[in-house]
């Protein structure tokens, strides 16, 4: 079995180019990193660094297995803060990424059931990011709520690991007192109005122009309320999930054509990294609200 010390002093002597900076950094004299890191090319059966009385250089093998050796250290160091967490009782803090739509049908909801099952979970929400598979890849969040047409699309996506919530209908929504409420071809023709970077802008069009509706979105807002606030004012349209209008108090209707579009909306993580508590505490809750 490899110590992880070993592991430590490898990545020290990797990092310094050299054995004695190497122990300055750790705080333990030259010759313990020096034993150290050869017992580790004994186990190994490699040599990692070739040493002359002038210099150190680290092998052909030493900078393959640099990226590994890193990645097992902080397996282990996230280990040991998750079970830190456990026997203490503490989540810790999630910092979380959310599209704004996921915030307006889905958020609330979530952090209300965590309060009474999970009041000790401290959580960060930050809303309406351009791009929050991009924040998350760059560690500024922990975990992400977005739509998985705009994940599997994202430049990110083959380093994150992705767990599906709900799936529900969009429709299309008018005023109750619409003059074309039961006359879906007429309906269409209305100026539309639609949330910003809520969905796959593409594919939320070619299957909206199927039907007959516009090319594109005469006004764009960045709340799902302002949306339907506006349609519930004049006689725009817009388009928002089921949910949404039925928990809406504004005067709304959803038309009875099907449009056979959806939101998907999933929790997205680091794949790299096994899931924490908090992550999990979040995701059970994530998947209690019912779809209404």
């Amino acid at each position: 079995m490899i110590d992880l010390q070993q592991l430590d002093h490898f990545i020290a002597v990797m990092r310094h180019g050299n054995f004695k900076s190497a122990a300055d950094q750790t705080g333990l004299s030259q010759s313990t990193i020096t034993r150290s890191v050869a017992r580790l090319e004994t186990q190994l059966q490699l040599r990692l660094f070739n040493r002359t009385t002038r210099k150190v250089e680290p092998t052909d093998s030493a900078y393959q297995l640099l990226a590994s050796a890193e990645a097992t250290l902080q397996a282990a160091q996230r280990m040991e803060e998750e079970a830190r967490l456990i026997s203490s009782g503490d989540l810790g803090t999630l910092r979380v990424g959310v599209i704004a739509l996921a915030s307006e049908i889905l958020i609330a909801d979530t952090l209300a059931y965590l309060s009474e099952h999970n009041p000790q979970l401290q959580i960060d929400v930050v809303v309406g990011s351009a791009d929050v598979y991009r924040d998350l890849a760059k560690g500024e969040c922990d975990v992400v709520i977005g739509d998985e047409a705009n994940f599997r699309d994202s430049a990110h996506a083959r380093n994150l690991r992705m767990l599906p919530i709900r799936t529900e209908p969009i429709v299309m929504v008018h005023r109750t007192k619409h003059p074309a409420a039961h006359d879906f071809e007429a309906l269409v023709q209305y100026p539309l109005a639609l949330p910003s970077r809520y969905y796959n802008e593409n594919r939320l069009f070619s299957a909206f122009r199927s039907h007959g509706g516009p090319e594109a979105p005469r006004y764009r807002l960045n709340s799902l309320y302002s949306c339907l606030t506006l349609a519930a004012q004049t006689d725009n349209i817009t388009l928002a999930p089921k949910s949404a209008l039925a928990v809406s108090p504004l005067p709304l209707a959803a038309s009875e054509h099907n449009l056979n579009m959806e939101i998907r909306l999933a929790m997205v993580s680091l794949a790299a990294h096994s899931p924490t508590p908090a992550q999990r505490a979040f995701h059970h809750a994530l998947q209690q609200q019912p779809v209404t």
